[in-house]
């Protein structure tokens, strides 16, 4: 059986993304031991180094692929996965494509663990500034605001992406997704598939041992301090509105020099840039670290098996704590971060737009002086989760049997 897994811009400098590839690849090599497995990626060399599969471009994202030779190795394959992250809101009309592409040449798909949030991404659905919003607004003033151009084409936008969504789904063979909040929002799309809840494949992610990890000497002397280190990332992607009031805190933090600030980068690039500004800013900033180079989403593990607590507007760094059991604070950036809290009994400290910094330093304080009863109940949480995802790899097992 020839195996494709697509739909998600792996090979792009994202620890989440990567994370999720290695997991989704271990998990079908155990269940189809003879499998041949291919990925599409922009990493492809590294990527068969690491994981032993074969690989192809990256098929869907920017800068532009061939679509004749994405046809062509899709019909060269027997089932297509689109493998997981949060595209069902994100960039949905990317993997659909590829899922109806797979469904006419009469192979099986195969919609693993994709998250959706309860917005589509607001950077392709909304009239963004520019001359059409302007014309629709005009337009808009001229009826006295009984015609509202910018939100009917918006609401034209969402519907023809949840029509695409649920049509394409219902020929699925099989959908799962990450949580019980994206099943909801599917549904809500209208498709008859029927939506199995499973888990992020991300937390079957093991840590590599930190002793063998290759690290800056000055992250290392941070990262051996004695006393709290709180782990933070914060995503360029969608940056958090106020800096400067996250500057001040986290000087807060470090202040009376018995704690120490580790900005973790889920992307090596862009999230590395952004905190080493942040870093330069503080006060205290020989009190914190940046991580700087390329990491396995295994050493991130590691490096975040050190912290005490773990601030993230990016999803798989709070993921990856949860697996060894270290306390998280989210701050959203879409609903994905406050789905994954919930079962918690957590709630994002508010979203990047107005992020609520008194509630943070509160919930700094609670958790670090609340670790062991957080691991217990994180214990528990995470017996669940992966209960769902052992469900959903039963099912994958029966489907393509």
């Amino acid at each position: 059986m020839k195996i494709l897994i697509g739909g998600v811009p792996f090979g792009r400098n994202n620890v989440g993304d990567e994370a999720i590839l290695e997991c989704v690849v271990a998990i079908l090599r155990k269940t189809f031991v003879d499998a041949v497995l291919t990925v599409s990626t922009d990493d492809g060399a590294e990527t068969a180094r690491k994981l032993k599969v074969n690989t192809v471009e990256l098929f869907g994202f920017e800068p532009p692929y061939s679509h004749a030779r994405m046809v062509q190795v899709i019909q060269e394959h027997d089932v297509f996965v689109w493998a997981g992250a949060t595209g069902l809101s994100d960039y949905p009309e990317i993997p659909l494509e590829m899922l109806r592409l797979a469904q006419v040449a009469g192979r099986k798909t195969i919609v693993w663990n994709v998250g959706m949030n309860d917005e589509l991404n607001p950077a392709k659905y909304r009239v963004l500034p520019g001359k059409k919003r302007v014309l629709l607004s005009l337009l808009s003033r001229l009826t006295l605001g009984c015609w509202d151009g910018v939100a009917l084409v918006e609401k034209h936008r969402v519907r023809r992406a949840k029509t695409a969504i649920a049509s394409t789904l219902a020929a699925a063979d099989l959908v799962v997704v990450r949580d019980p909040e994206s099943r909801e929002q599917v549904l809500q799309s209208g498709t008859r598939a029927e939506v199995v809840v499973g888990a992020d494949s991300a937390l079957l992610l093991s840590p590599t041992p930190v002793m063998g990890l290759n690290l800056p000497s000055e992250f290392s002397q941070v990262l051996s301090f004695g006393g709290a280190k709180v782990g933070i990332c914060v995503s360029a992607q969608r940056k958090i509105a106020n800096l400067d009031k996250l500057v001040a805190y986290c000087d807060g933090v470090v202040e009376n020099d018995t704690r120490r600030i580790v900005f973790i980068p889920m992307n090596p690039i862009t999230d590395a840039g952004l905190m080493d500004g942040l870093r330069r800013k503080m006060k205290w900033s020989d009190r914190a670290a940046v991580l700087t180079g390329r990491y396995e989403p295994a050493e991130i593990l590691a490096i975040t098996s050190q912290m005490d607590l773990i601030i993230s507007s990016r999803l798989h760094l709070i993921i990856l704590a949860s697996i060894v059991h270290i306390p998280f604070i989210g701050v959203s950036r879409g609903s994905k971060v406050d789905n994954f809290l919930r079962p918690y009994g957590l709630k994002s400290v508010g979203n990047v737009e107005q992020c609520d910094f008194d509630r943070l330093r509160l919930e700094t304080e609670r958790l670090l002086a609340g670790k062991a009863a957080f691991a217990a109940q994180s214990r528990e949480v995470r017996e669940v989760l992966l209960e769902r995802l052992n469900q959903a790899t039963l099912r994958l097992k029966e489907v393509l049997s």
